[in-house]
């Protein structure tokens, strides 16, 4: 049941349920809350598993846990559920394998493994566990994740410096929301689990180009951008203040990362803006709006940045949009 904050909160348990009955019926829970599967267990008892999740328009999180159990997603279940999403499953306790593609993965206790649920994949767990899941759908990411989705199933193990950081902050920021959702911003929350996501997928595909500290400034600045993303007049500036650096610094470690920190707030208006233009339950929404809503000061200045990125015009993309079915 979504409540007036924009989320909802479901919850589901084995324990309850007649051990001939359980996997049926978490197969159709996960199936209506999170992605169609199979799930099977060698344990004599059956299968013990539990699960609290909260969604949220562009995000869902769940906490899952229980004792050993395989899930598979095979090719006819893609297609029988289909799945737009990023998963990134950090393992709390226990130890885990992961099959896809050509790959298998072998998991530890803060682990985070990514993976592409519109590929088929095998996820079993060899012992008591839990686990914190991130799913975003692949819309809310921009072209520039491609790459990153090819290289997929990824296993990211939390080493010593940025990778421990990015991982502890994955951890505290989901049990943090999940404890009390109502006393967080969900737009914001969401965002910043995109950030997150993204930044571990970048560190262990491309390596550390900064190090924990840097890192931690560029994630601050970075949600204070997401936060006042709106604001016409949103400027380097400002986000040096109120991140306390100075300019010259906080420019230096956005270059470092591969682009200037105006170069990156006008790409994630333009994505946002993307994700409004393509988005279904937007279509009464006119263009100029969603122009205005993200900064441009005009709506030839918003269609030639949509073109130059995207390669086709507002109208164009939301008419794709509608015709693919978005």
């Amino acid at each position: 049941m979504t409540n007036s904050a924009g989320f909802s909160c479901t919850r589901g348990s084995t324990a309850g349920v007649p051990a001939s009955e359980r996997m049926e019926y978490w197969e159709a829970l996960c199936a209506a809350t999170l992605v169609g599967l199979r799930c099977s267990s060698l344990s004599p008892s059956g299968l013990e598993v539990e699960k609290t999740g909260i969604a949220l328009p562009d995000l869902g999180i769940a906490d899952i846990s229980g004792r050993d159990h395989l899930i598979e997603r095979s090719p006819a279940m893609v297609r029988q559920w289909p799945k737009e999403s990023l998963f990134a499953c950090q393992i709390v306790s226990g130890r885990a394998y992961f099959i896809q593609r050509d790959r298998c993965l072998l998991a530890d206790a803060g682990d985070v493994v990514v993976y592409d649920t519109r590929v088929p994949y095998v996820f079993g767990f060899l012992t008591p566990m839990r686990q914190l899941l991130i799913d975003l759908p692949v819309t809310t990411f921009d072209d520039r994740i491609d790459a990153e989705l090819a290289a997929l199933p990824l296993r990211i193990v939390p080493t010593p410096g940025v990778g421990a950081m990015l991982g502890s902050t994955l951890r505290a920021s989901v049990e943090r929301f999940m404890k009390d959702p109502g006393e967080h911003d969900p737009a914001r929350f969401t965002e910043h689990m995109r950030m997150l996501v993204s930044e571990l997928i970048n560190t262990e595909l491309k390596g550390v180009s900064v190090s924990r500290t840097s890192l931690s400034y560029l994630l601050t600045a970075r949600q204070y951008i997401a936060a006042h993303l709106r604001e016409p007049d949103l400027g380097p500036q400002a986000i040096a203040d109120a991140v306390g650096l100075s300019l010259r610094h906080l420019s230096r470690l956005f270059s470092a990362d591969g682009e200037s920190i105006t170069q990156y707030i006008w790409s994630e208006r333009l994505s946002h803006a993307y994700r409004e233009l393509t988005d279904a339950r937007l279509r009464k929404t006119s263009v100029g709006e969603i122009a205005f809503r993200w900064g441009f000061s005009s709506q030839a200045h918003f269609s030639r940045a949509i073109r130059e990125r995207y390669g086709a015009s507002p109208v164009s993309l939301r008419g794709a949009a509608d015709a693919a079915g978005l």
